[in-house]
């Protein structure tokens, strides 16, 4: 259902959105990005295995309920089964740019930072990265 590609773009993305648990002048944990105070590798804002909410985003129990989420998530819009009008034939550019909301530019340099991590190219569809191999 999931495959190694749809992983590597899910670590791509968790560390793009700050996953980590310092702040980058290494202040530590008084200072970590939301996503790693919620658990949230992908600052997702809803998912059915948050447990709530805080600064705008979901929290989860831990590291590896909110890591499976970020990938259920993505693998819910390669497969069309989402509100975002994403689907197999959408590109991962297409996916970063409703997945972040952001302006183009960073846009842009967040498909461009998947891409330099992944190999995966911007222009690749969602359902070339699906396939059988199960995680």
């Amino acid at each position: 259902m999931v495959s190694n590609q749809l992983l590597k773009l899910a670590w791509a993305m968790a560390e793009f959105e700050g996953w980590r648990g310092y702040d980058e002048g290494g202040a530590g944990d008084s200072h970590a990005s939301v996503s790693w105070r919620n658990h949230n590798p992908g600052n997702l804002r809803k998912s059915p295995w948050a447990i709530g909410t805080r600064d705008g985003f979901a929290v989860f129990l831990n590291d590896e309920v909110g890591f499976h989420a970020l990938v259920w998530d993505l693998h819910q819009k390669a497969t069309g089964n989402t509100v975002t009008g994403l689907n197999g034939k959408s590109t991962v550019y297409q996916l970063i740019r409703i997945y972040s909301g952001e302006p183009e530019e960073v846009v842009l340099n967040y498909a461009t930072f998947v891409e330099s991590r992944t190999g995966i190219k911007m222009t690749s569809t969602l359902g070339e990265l699906v396939d059988s191999n199960r995680y």
